[in-house]
């Protein structure tokens, strides 16, 4: 039985013979796209602000590899491979003098104490045979001392006794608080003394004094940090 034209089923999108052939219908993939232009339209709003902010952001900031602390590091402690790691840093916020290789800190005595995370300065180590020679015990004792000229009549090897200024019960007082200690580092003979300590952009100088390196015992080392917050530190000539 044939039917009338009108009743006949119209092709569906299923039929392989007319996929997409009913007339006035859109193409699937059209619908398709209709279906999910909610979806679409996120995505190439995204897809827009992604690049306006990759267009407007500033680069990234060019970094240096240096050396770090990977624990606190006391003053006189020589540095094992173990201490010190290696990271990048913003480069303008790193100093001149700022170690890049392990190596150049490795089996080099702490001057000054560095905590945990912090960059490594040439000026914060020093390998000085003097100290070596001296033996176990010894450690690198960093004194800021007021009279900077006296500090320019020092020379490395001398032997120095530290005396600590301050005043007890309205009187002035001044004590010796290491006896006999070895000098390994002066402040350099140029102007300023802000040059050829630790290297060419150590700073030496100080609203309290110029920095001197001595080779003194734990003990001494802690009798001279104590005294250094009572009261001002000087020191007097040893011979031999």
């Amino acid at each position: 039985m044939r039917l009338l034209p009108f009743l006949r089923p119209a092709p569906t999108s299923t039929d392989p013979r007319r996929p997409d052939a009913v007339p006035g219908r859109p193409p699937v993939w059209l619908r398709r796209v209709r279906r999910h232009r909610r979806l679409l339209a996120a995505v190439l709003a995204g897809i827009v602000v992604w690049s306006v902010v990759a267009t407007v952001s500033p680069p990234e900031p060019p970094t240096t590899r240096v050396v770090v602390a990977s624990r606190d590091l006391a003053a006189g402690t020589t540095v094992r491979p173990a201490d010190v790691s290696t990271t990048d840093r913003t480069t303008t916020l790193v100093s001149s003098d700022a170690a890049s290789t392990p190596e150049s800190v490795v089996g080099r005595t702490v001057v000054s104490s560095v905590h945990v995370g912090e960059i490594l300065r040439t000026r914060d180590v020093l390998d000085s045979p003097l100290l070596h020679d001296l033996g176990p015990g010894a450690v690198a004792t960093p004194v800021r001392v007021g009279d900077g000229g006296a500090v320019a009549l020092l020379r490395v090897g001398d032997r120095v006794d530290v005396i600590a200024a301050g005043e007890s019960n309205g009187a002035a007082t001044a004590s010796v608080v290491a006896a006999g200690v070895r000098v390994l580092v002066v402040p350099a003979r140029g102007t300023g003394g802000d040059s050829g300590l630790f290297g060419s952009s150590a700073d030496v100088t100080g609203s309290d004094g110029l920095l001197v390196v001595l080779a003194t015992t734990m003990p001494q080392a802690i009798e001279i940090a104590r005294a250094s917050l009572r009261g001002r530190l000087s020191f007097v000539l040893r011979s031999g």
